[in-house]
């Protein structure tokens, strides 16, 4: 066991993790006007060079086309709903649906997603569920 001990170092007067007083922070002398004006003129690049970046990303056509028509999962996808709630939703004719015969495939306009979606979506069907 005594090869495992080792022995606590002891000091008079604890170290200080940071330093304090006058010299604590970034500089420790006073920046003139001039030395202001430079970093000033620094932080205006730095942020017209963000904003250029951000222009360019916002006006670049997006990298994946979303689909005219959705599957279930896909509109699940779309809205942020579970596929069984997509297929519920439909079966009560609460969302816009189209399907060849009874037990096929649905499909979703995204159009339609978008309106269904802006005029309350699930909320609102669910507001008109309970009032009937």
């Amino acid at each position: 066991m005594p090869a495992y001990v080792t022995a606590l170092r002891q000091s008079s007067s604890p170290t200080p993790l940071a330093p304090t007083g006058p010299s604590a922070g970034f500089c420790s002398e006073p920046i003139d006007a001039g030395e202001r004006a430079v970093v000033d003129d620094l932080i205006t690049a730095i942020a017209e060079r963000i904003a250029d970046a951000v222009a360019a990303r916002i006006g670049r056509a997006p990298t994946e086309v979303l689909p005219e028509w959705l599957d279930s999962r896909g509109a699940a996808e779309y809205l942020g709903l579970h596929p069984d709630t997509i297929r519920k939703l439909a079966a009560e004719r609460a969302i816009p649906a189209e399907q060849d015969a009874p037990g096929c495939k649905l499909f979703f306009l995204r159009q339609d997603l978008d309106e269904w979606r802006r005029a309350g979506g699930r909320a609102g069907h669910l507001s008109s569920v309970i009032a009937a």
